[in-house]
């Protein structure tokens, strides 16, 4: 008889307009350098983009409604009679990014917020961008990385990915070579059988988790 899967009290979904104040929080933990919170509001209407972010089941966070726009002066003086307003949100704890272009599946970008590190949300989200690859027909995975990133590179070695160049002074921080990383083809029996072998392995040992672009 299997033995049923504990289930993890976090789902993945796509990413919403009312996430992008959390996911640029989550960037700022990430990153030494950012992309303007412009960058994803243009990427929401990126129909050759896909963004995915990772909630917590039972932790909420309140966060200041749009309506309290123009509201400042009546903030500042403290007005009883129009406090402002808060919305009671999921907590984001990780999001991820793909662009698709000519048969490749690209992730711009993929983090987990500092708290909720070690625990496998990242290789939660690589689970999620290999599914999303997979459902758009893509040929390949790939991705930058930071050189120095070892605990990145080790991850997406674990799902196939090989160093296949280098971009020299990817990053503008500090200058820093970054790794290209890509899969052998997505089709290929030796890299479904590996992914099918890491899904399982992580939903016997870690648990299951809904992932709600797959509906």
């Amino acid at each position: 008889m299997r033995t049923k899967n504990k289930i993890l009290p976090y789902a993945i979904r796509p990413m919403k307009w009312d996430d992008l104040s959390q996911v640029a929080n989550m960037e700022r933990e990430a990153f030494p350098t950012l992309w303007p919170g412009t960058s994803y509001q243009r990427e929401m209407k990126n129909k050759f983009a896909e963004y995915v972010v990772c909630e917590h089941a039972h932790e909420r966070i309140s966060l200041p409604s749009k309506k309290n726009k123009g509201r400042l002066f009546d903030i500042f003086r403290k007005r009883p009679s129009n406090p402002p307003e808060f919305l009671e949100m999921p907590l984001l704890v990780g999001y991820m990014g793909l662009w698709y272009m000519a048969g490749e599946a690209h992730i711009v970008s993929i983090a987990v917020k500092n708290d909720f590190q070690k625990i496998g949300l990242g290789e939660l989200l690589m689970i999620s961008a290999f599914e999303m690859a997979l459902r758009h027909d893509s040929e390949v995975l790939t991705l930058e990385v930071r050189v120095s990133n070892n605990v990145a590179i080790s991850l997406y070695k674990k799902f196939g990915l090989k160093e296949v160049g280098l971009r020299r002074g990817y990053y503008s921080d500090n200058h820093e070579d970054a790794h290209i990383m890509s899969t052998d083809s997505l089709r290929s029996e030796k890299v479904l059988d590996n992914f099918k072998s890491i899904v399982d392995a992580f939903e016997k040992n870690k648990g299951e988790t809904e992932r709600k672009y797959l509906e």
